[in-house]
């Protein structure tokens, strides 16, 4: 399964905009990857997507819900255990 991280700032925003951030991306399905904050850069993580345009979609949607401008950055997350077995294969031949 792929996972992906999602990255959001609201532009010009308060508290409030970003508790509406937060609902809207936890209905997409994208929950927030650490504790919560009322400003700045928020990183949320999601599962149930399977391609990252997909993932984007549903990061614009919820953004767009706030009401305010956005940037954002969508990033696919390596699958850790598949990197760990491939360095520890180098490492003995």
């Amino acid at each position: 399964m792929n996972t992906f991280t999602a990255r959001v700032e609201l532009h010009s925003a308060n508290p409030n905009d970003y508790t509406k951030l937060y609902t809207e991306m936890q209905n997409e399905s994208l929950v927030a990857a650490g504790p919560k904050a009322e400003s700045g850069n928020i990183e949320f993580k999601c599962k149930d997507r399977s391609s990252i345009n997909e993932v984007i979609d549903a990061v614009v949607r919820a953004a767009s819900k706030t009401g305010k401008k956005f940037s954002f950055t969508v990033m696919k997350d390596k699958n850790l255990d598949k990197l760990e077995s491939r360095m520890r294969y180098h490492l003995q031949h």
